[in-house]
Formats: C-alpha cells, sequence, structure tokens
C-alpha cells in the first residue's frame, strides 16, 4: 500500500474498552485539566507549562489539522482521558506516535490499547513503512507501552521539553511494518 499522509478526513477508532474520536471544542477543559498538571507536561516535548485555555485552543485549532490525533474515551463516554495520535515527519515516509493520558489512568492499559489501535490505522490505512516514537529518559512506563508494541531503540538524543525549559535525555523508538505484531497481538 502506498504511504497516505494527507490528512483528511479522521475516521473515529474503537477497540474493546476505548473510542478514539477527533478531538473537539468541548474538550477545552479536559485538555487543560489533564495537560495542566506538571506531572504530564513535564513528560511531553512540545506542552508549555503553565497550560491554560488558551494552549487547548491552539493546540485544536492549529497542532490537529496537521497531525492524526484522537481524543481517547472510554466506550459510552465522551469524556476525553487522553490524546494519541501520529505526526507526519517532514521528508520522510513516517510519522511518530505521540500520546498523553490523565494520570488517573496510567497503568490500566488504556495508552497500550490506544497505541495498538493508531499504530495498525498507521501501518493498515496510510501505508506507513515505519512509525517512530521516543520517550523522556524519567519516564520509563512509556518506554514499556512502546516496547509491548514491538518498538525497538534506535539511540539517546536530547530533546527539548517546553514545560521543563530545557533539553532532556530522550530514547528514540521505531516500529517497522513487518515488526507489527500488534496488528495480530502477538508479543503484547
Amino acid at each position: 500500500m502506498k504511504t497516505d499522509l494527507s490528512l483528511g478526513n479522521r475516521p473515529d477508532l474503537a477497540t474493546e474498552r476505548l473510542s478514539l474520536r477527533p478531538p473537539n471544542d468541548r474538550d477545552v477543559d479536559a485538555i487543560v485539566g489533564v495537560v495542566g498538571n506538571w506531572e504530564v507536561a513535564r513528560r511531553l516535548a512540545r506542552v508549555p507549562h503553565p497550560y491554560g485555555p488558551a494552549d487547548a485552543r491552539f493546540f485544536l485549532d492549529h497542532v490537529i489539522p496537521a497531525e492524526w490525533v484522537w481524543a481517547v474515551t472510554l466506550l459510552g463516554s465522551d469524556t476525553l482521558l487522553g490524546v494519541i495520535g501520529l505526526t507526519p515527519e517532514e521528508g520522510a515516509d513516517a510519522a511518530e506516535l505521540g500520546y498523553w493520558l490523565s494520570p488517573a489512568h496510567w497503568g490500566s492499559g488504556i495508552t497500550t490499547e490506544a497505541a495498538r489501535a493508531v499504530v495498525a490505522f498507521g501501518f493498515e490505512r496510510l501505508g506507513l513503512p515505519v512509525i517512530t516514537s521516543g520517550y523522556f529518559e524519567d519516564n520509563p512506563p512509556s518506554g514499556r507501552v512502546l516496547r509491548k508494541l514491538g518498538f525497538v531503540e534506535t539511540g539517546h538524543v536530547m530533546r527539548p521539553c517546553l514545560a521543563v525549559g530545557d533539553e532532556v535525555p530522550s530514547i528514540r523508538m521505531e516500529l517497522a511494518h513487518p515488526d507489527a505484531r500488534i496488528i495480530t497481538g502477538e508479543g503484547c
């Protein structure tokens, strides 16, 4: 399948427990509530701290239109628990997986379940040959999510973190299509 990184209609995705839908204006308060939490913001590269409604509006108006982004909700609920998405990599036939989740739901498997659906979408619907990702070294749970999906480490780099106001040690990872065991659930 040919890689299609065009950002047309973003379909809703569903898993056993989750519904993934495009974020919308009704999510502003939930986005601020989650991303405004220092424990979340310090684990993300592109999020300032403090984070307020104007930042959430910028995210909805300028970031989402340029990326494949979904709000993570429980089936039967429209309440945003987190966000997950694929950012097309400039000049490459790849996209970067990124995500954040409310600390109230950390350790529940929600991130892994949502990431499995988004990675499958990237390979099956977009035709991506590779999906990249990464995490800050002081956030090993994020690395465990990626490893469960079959991502392998590709290197260590310093990466800017807006909330911290400096570069922080980061581990880069990638998943090539032939390694996509997540599609069948093997090894997860």
